[in-house]
């Protein structure tokens, strides 16, 4: 049994094996995951072999709390963590090319398949630049500009606001395939802009 987590977009994910539930969330989602996963699980988390976890890029806080938790649990059950990238998971779920993020501030997090899913923190012009027509979209940045997302000659995927966390099981159980160890002290959040907090000036 594999537990995954994605809350780097503002709809939560959580997955155990093909059983998902997931809900767009405003406030209080670090106290809904361990219990859906419960839930899900049938009550016992017992047979758990491993957890998996978006992270990032995402909303800073949101994609905390998500890791905080799989860390957590993956400690506590003593099995392995594995962290994915959320624009890679969606974009598996999706077949898409591309996945994108909102990233307020009228932009974008985006990655691209033909660029190794390398994420990006740009304006939504320059996500689509010198793009082939007939690409396919997912993430909630696809449905927040869908409009650039058409004009650059894409489409957006169904249910292109899926945090793809049964992407992230498929993942996971190819990383446990391989042989992979899955320390939870090794799996860090992915963040590719500064955050906005600056250290306070001294000497004044």
């Amino acid at each position: 049994m594999i537990v995954a987590f994605d809350t780097c977009g503002p709809v939560l994910g959580v997955a155990v094996d093909d059983r998902v539930r997931t809900e767009r969330v405003t406030r209080g989602g670090e106290t809904r995951l361990v219990p859906w996963a419960l839930e899900l699980a049938g009550g016992s988390l017992d047979g758990v072999e491993a957890v998996a976890v978006g992270v990032g890029p995402g909303a800073f806080t949101g994609l905390r709390v998500g890791l905080a938790t799989a860390q957590g649990l993956a400690e506590a059950l003593g099995v392995p963590l594995f962290g994915f990238g959320s624009l890679v998971s969606r974009a598996r779920r999706a077949s898409a090319d591309v996945a994108l993020l909102d990233a307020r501030k009228g932009r974008v997090y985006v990655a691209w398949a033909r660029e190794g899913f390398a994420p990006a923190d740009v304006f939504p012009f320059e996500a689509f630049e010198g793009v082939p027509h007939g690409f396919l979209a997912t993430g909630e940045g696809a449905l927040v500009y869908r409009d650039a997302v058409e004009s650059a000659g894409g489409r957006v995927a169904p249910e292109a606001d899926h945090p793809g966390v049964d992407a992230l099981v498929l993942l996971a159980r190819e990383a446990l395939a391989r042989g992979e160890r899955g320390d939870p002290a090794a799996v860090h959040p992915i963040y590719v802009r500064a955050p906005d907090a600056k250290p306070p000036r001294t000497g004044i």
